[in-house]
């Protein structure tokens, strides 16, 4: 067994997607749009303390305060897989944005990947229609999402 190692500038991501089969196969009522429930995990990445040793700076990693977000978003079926490899990367990308995930390599190859996959389910006439897709994203990021460490705070005087 040969193990490769590399230096990854990313911080650590994880990242299922699980299409959710309908029960019935009733034809020529397939919807036109996937439905996406996503799971975004974001961990909030500790400050850098110089101060610190790399012990201390390892436990940190081990307690990172972490904020769930659900969201369900619907996309239409021809805009997400009908196009080649790289219009179904830059629709993950966009995705990405909408959802502010940051646009991690990992994340943007996986999605790539399964929607790639997702394109060749729903090609084959006899696969069962996909009702929804459960995508769970787990990722460390600089600071959450919706902070506004930028504002302008006017102090009255």
């Amino acid at each position: 067994m040969v193990w490769f190692a590399y230096c990854d500038d990313e911080p650590d991501s994880l990242i299922s997607f699980d299409p959710v089969f309908t029960d019935t196969q009733q034809p020529n009522t397939q919807n036109p749009n996937f439905v996406f429930d996503f799971v975004l995990v974001y961990r909030r990445a500790p400050e850098p303390n110089s101060d610190s040793d790399e012990d201390e700076d390892l436990d940190d990693l081990c307690d990172l305060e972490t904020r769930i977000v659900r969201q369900t978003h619907e996309f239409d079926k021809d805009w997400l897989i009908g196009g080649d490899r790289d219009q179904i990367q830059d629709n993950v990308f966009q995705i990405l944005e909408m959802i502010q995930v940051p646009s991690y390599s990992d994340i943007v190859h996986t999605l790539t990947f399964d929607i790639l996959e997702l394109k060749k389910r729903e090609a084959m006439s006899d696969s069962p229609e996909i009702e929804r897709i459960r995508v769970e994203i787990d990722v460390i990021v600089p600071r959450f999402p919706c902070d506004n460490d930028d504002v302008d705070l006017e102090l009255e005087l």
